[in-house]
């Protein structure tokens, strides 16, 4: 009989297979409570996962990996076939039950990407692990482990099978499983049973199995607390909001208090257990708002979700005085685990950017997680740019397709959103309902304030670049002004910050050309709580735009869409309690900005040049977008539009064409790097990266990779090791980022 206190799960030498079993029993049932379901949804989970988590590792008993555990590479062996093994050949458990043990490692058999499952393991590799060991694949050994755990299942009677069946086979591969399974309600439930299993056993296996957070409900009281515990007063739009349970748009100013309704929204429709999801543009803003839902939530219900998340976490937990006694290594290993449990069903809100949720609708990688955390959603969109007409398009064919499966709610939110789109969502989206649009109402007092107020003198510069107004910039700042540079590339910020030539202890620089350990340090800096500590002087590209608590005397701005401008201008007196602010427009770009539609560029400058040194309300700048957009996208915007929004055949075919543990590796190349952006280490950065390495800090080595045009690294070679990219020709300066050698920032600045 086998002695299962000598059979272990993990390569540390303390955890058994009994243990991690037991730690992702408890993982599971605890998980299924914080879920949104009702209770007999409960009770059916909670005995399919009890099943199916006792009998997910049995395969790790087998001499082979245990080999592996105790660092024999030379041993190739699929744990997860063996424990199939076991339940198809001596009990009778449902298929999906089968399927999510054989794929709760990887998915099913494909011709494209990685961590998948090969044909090879189900036949021939399963044959020969058998014929090794017959004598441990065996009904008495299953029968000893179910015996643990005081379950009890039925057992057939059957020829032995050296091999994973034909059936099996095909409901594990892409080509075969539609036909094998043959209904597209079954296949769903083995994506629900997958993905249940695969959540279960990471938050076992990270041991937090008695930690995952409730939901907990918002109370309506911390929204209008200030942080000396004083109370303001909602306005009327935030006591709308308060009221209405429903997906809404909300077209409000910045600065007019909008995320404390979108939170009073939330009170209205929030539900037991559903999860809340924050959307966002930006990484640097997820970041802040992160930690300002913190503060309404609790710090172990809130989590960033981006594709820099690991180095949020990273940077957070060694900023917590609680971890001053902890190495590199274990706060690594932690944030790592915050990670992987961000991304899956740990948390409850979830502060991301659309790139992410466009991932589920879109088949990306995990995105069978949504079929729980999506349930009964609530998602608050806070800003997307109508000038992204294709990424517009996509997202809301996915908000209909959500709605529709999971019967979540929208929250709209936009301080640019020009007419034409506000009508689109109403029609669309929202059936014609026009009640479902809020607006500030100019007839109350509270609300005609944020309306009324003028925030900003703008001042056009006809035919000119930001760079013929040096003098004027220094002269600001020489007399104590904050001063706020934003450009449209980061070659012009870095080339303004050397010409500027500020104070570099009261200067600063936020771009996409920084690595990662700078851009924690900038952002730090700039949010800093005690704002006479920020910087006097910040040159930025378009990250300062969206959610960023940031507040300037003045703006020197170069040209960009109207809805992009809005955003912009909303960082220079940001309350509006100051006297109007100047903001100068720049009519001429220096440097190349393929990004945005020329027509779009052109009806901006032309409608914001008419109202050249007058002070501006929210009204103006309202009725501003609207004349840009007044026809709506252009051709070649429309036929972007409505590739998103009408012509993918993901979301067109999203439950016809049901493949449970697939996924599509291009979707995160198609859309969050569709600039063709690798990530490399600058040479002269070598030898910190290497020491890092030395030191196993290996996230820390990674943060000093930055992100770079293709076609800019010239001069590379690989470290295959390291999976990167090592560029000669490229050099990183700790001021202004990545630069083109033999340039230096003295050179730079000529």
């Amino acid at each position: 009989m086998i002695d299962w206190s000598q059979v272990y799960a993990k390569s540390d030498g303390f955890t058994t297979l009994e243990m991690h079993t037991r730690h992702v029993i408890t993982a599971g049932l605890n998980l299924i409570e914080k879920l949104p379901f009702n209770e007999s949804e409960k009770l059916h989970w909670k005995e399919k996962l009890f099943r199916v988590a006792i009998l997910h590792d049995l395969g790790k008993l087998h001499p082979d990996f245990q080999k592996r555990l105790n660092g024999d590479r030379n041993v190739n062996i699929r744990h997860e076939i063996i424990s199939l093994w076991f339940c198809e050949n001596f009990l009778d458990l449902p298929k999906d039950e089968l399927f999510a043990i054989a794929t709760h490692h990887k998915g099913v058999i494909s011709n494209h990407g990685y961590k998948r499952l090969e044909k090879e393991a189900l036949r021939e590799y399963m044959e020969y692990h058998y014929s090794n060991s017959n004598n441990l694949l065996c009904e008495e050994v299953i029968r000893s482990w179910l015996k643990l755990f005081d379950i009890n299942l039925e057992f057939k009677s059957s020829i032995v099978s050296k091999t994973i069946s034909k059936e099996m086979t095909k409901m594990l591969g892409v080509t075969n499983q539609m036909d094998a399974i043959n209904d597209p309600l079954k296949s769903q439930e083995f994506s629900f049973m997958r993905a249940l299993l695969i959540a279960a056993d990471h938050i076992g296996s990270a041991r937090k199995e008695e930690m995952i957070p409730n939901y907990v409900p918002l109370d309506i009281k911390k929204l209008n607390s200030t942080k000396r515990g004083e109370t303001f007063a909602f306005r009327d739009f935030q006591k709308r909001l308060q009221t209405i349970n429903s997906d809404v748009i909300l077209h409000a100013p910045t600065g007019s208090g909008k995320t404390e309704a979108a939170l009073s929204w939330v009170h209205a429709n929030q539900s037991h257990n559903s999860r809340l999801y924050y959307l966002l543009p930006y990484t640097a803003s997820i970041n802040a708002m992160v930690g300002r839902l913190q503060e309404v939530y609790s710090v172990e219900s809130v989590t960033a979700l981006h594709s820099k998340t690991l180095d949020f976490f990273y940077a957070q937990l060694t900023d917590e005085a609680s971890n001053l006694d902890k190495t590199a290594i274990e706060n690594a290993q932690e944030a790592r685990s915050k990670k992987s449990l961000s991304s899956e069903l740990f948390y409850p809100v979830k502060v991301a950017t659309l790139h992410q949720v466009l991932k589920t609708s879109l088949k990306g990688k995990g995105w069978e997680f949504a079929l729980y955390d999506y349930k009964n959603a609530l998602f608050i969109i806070d800003e997307f740019h109508t000038y992204n007409a294709l990424l517009t398009g996509l997202l809301l064919a996915s908000i209909k397709l959500f709605k529709r499966l999971f019967d979540a709610k929208f929250l709209f939110m936009s301080a640019t959103i020009p007419e034409f789109m506000l009508e689109f969502i109403i029609d669309e989206v929202f059936d014609g309902n026009k009640n479902k649009l809020i607006r500030p109402n100019p007839e109350s007092q509270s609300d005609s304030i944020i309306l009324n107020r003028k925030r900003h003198i703008l001042c056009c510069k006809k035919n000119q670049t930001l760079d013929g107004e040096i003098k004027e910039i220094l002269d600001f700042l020489n007399n104590g002004k904050s001063v706020l540079v934003i450009v449209n590339n980061v070659k012009t910020a870095q080339y303004l910050f050397g010409i500027i030539d500020y104070d570099d202890n009261r200067s600063m620089l936020l771009h996409s050309g920084f690595h990662k350990k700078s851009r924690n340090i900038i952002e730090q800096a700039i949010t800093n709580k005690d704002k006479n500590l920020r910087p006097q002087l910040l040159i930025a590209t378009q990250a300062v735009e969206v959610s960023l608590d940031i507040d300037y005397d003045m703006a020197f701005i170069e040209k960009a869409p109207i809805d992009a401008l809005i955003q912009r201008f909303g960082r220079v007196n940001r309350a509006g309690s100051k006297k109007p602010s100047p903001v100068f427009l720049f009519e001429e770009i220096i440097g190349n900005t393929p990004f945005y539609d020329d027509e779009v560029l052109e009806k901006t400058w032309n409608n914001l040049i008419e109202l050249d040194g007058q002070t501006l309300s929210e009204v103006d700048l309202i009725v501003v977008c609207n004349k840009v957009y007044e026809h709506g996208y252009n051709e070649k915007q429309l036929e972007d539009f409505n590739k998103g929004l009408l012509e993918n055949p993901i979301i067109n075919n999203y439950e016809n064409e049901w493949i449970a543990g697939d996924w599509r590796d291009w979707v995160e190349d198609a859309i969050e790097n569709s600039n063709q952006k690798i990530d490399i280490l600058c040479s002269n950065l070598k030898e910190d990266f290497y020491k890092h390495v030395e030191n196993k800090e290996f996230i820390e080595a990674n943060q000093l990779l930055v992100s770079v045009y293709f076609y800019e690294a010239k001069d590379k070679y690989p470290d295959k090791d390291r999976g990167l990219w090592i560029v000669n020709n490229l050099y990183y300066d700790e001021k202004i980022g990545y630069i083109t050698k033999p340039e230096t920032f003295d050179d730079l600045c000529l």
